[in-house]
Formats: C-alpha cells, structure tokens, sequence
C-alpha cells in the first residue's frame, strides 16, 4: 500500500501482488493456475466478444494473431484454476494463415523440440503436430491438413496452438 498527498487530500493506491507473480504467462495476460475470478477480472465479459462458459472455460473471439489471420481463444479453467489455453485458428483460403502462424512460432521459438509427421485419426481432424517447450510453457501446434472430416480452408479452422504449463514433476 501507497500513501501520498496531493494538496490537502491523502490518497491511498493498493499495489498488486501480481507484479511479483511468478506463474508461468500462457497467453496473452493468462497464467498458468490464475483463478476463474482472476481471469474474469482480467477478461470481463462485453460486447459478444468475450464469454463465460460457467466454471469451464473464458472464451475470446476474433482475436488477431498476425495480420490477415484472427482466432478464438479458449481459456480452460474447469478444475478452478488455469490449466490451458487453447487458440484456434478460423478459417482462410487454403491454410494460409496456418503457415504463417507456424512461421512467425518458429522465429520467436526456434527449432521445436518434436515434429511429427502426421497426427491421423476416424474421429479427429488430421494434422501435422509442431511442439515447442520454453520458460516453462509447452506449446503444442498442430497444422490441419486435408482428412475425413475436413482440414484446412474457409469453413474450418487451419490450425490450433495449445498452451500448458511443464510438468515439473513426473512420477515416471
């Protein structure tokens, strides 16, 4: 807590606790185990634009992530607190803002640290998968290719980037 006069009134300013925060940044201003009432502080719902899906998840429409190339961001907070978030790529004229969005992740990130060739399945959308692991933070992207129930084009999304945090402990 600050306190400090301006003239003849006292004034009294609360500093945020969150300047020492330490939780890993998923996304944007989302970290890693923040609150559902964190999140709905930081993202309150307005305009259509954002929305609360009760104690699920805190959804963020036409997001621009590169020029030309907007997504949705779903952040999944279902167990009370942040544990992922997930960016979906919308649609665009054969999957070029996939590739553009893979290019600008491997400019900021480096060589990934998996890359496999193919994610294929009846039930799920076929893609290429790209992963990356950086201060803390694993990014798994995955590139929709053409398969059974569509990849990549106008009506569908081309691409999705999930964030979590590293596990620091495994029992493996």
């Amino acid at each position: 807590m600050i306190r400090f006069a301006i003239g003849t009134a006292l004034l009294t300013i609360s500093v945020a606790a969150s300047a020492q925060d330490t939780r890993p940044v998923l996304w944007d201003q989302v970290r890693a185990g923040m609150t559902v009432s964190e999140v709905r502080a930081a993202y309150p719902e307005r305009g259509g634009k954002v929305k609360w899906h009760k104690a699920k998840q805190t959804e963020i429409e036409d997001v621009t992530i590169l020029e030309g190339c907007e997504a949705e961001v779903e952040i999944h907070h279902e167990s009370g607190t942040v544990d992922a978030v997930k960016v979906k790529g919308k649609g665009s004229l054969g999957g070029r803002c996939s590739d553009k969005v893979l290019g600008a992740l491997s400019a900021k990130y480096g060589q990934p640290m998996v890359q496999r060739a193919r994610e294929q399945s009846i039930l799920a959308r076929e893609g290429e998968i790209v992963v990356w692991n950086k201060d803390g933070i694993t990014m798994r992207f995955k590139q929709f290719t053409n398969g059974a129930f569509g990849g990549a084009g106008l009506g569908q999304s081309s691409w999705e980037l999930a964030y979590t945090a590293s596990a620091s402990e495994i029992a493996l």
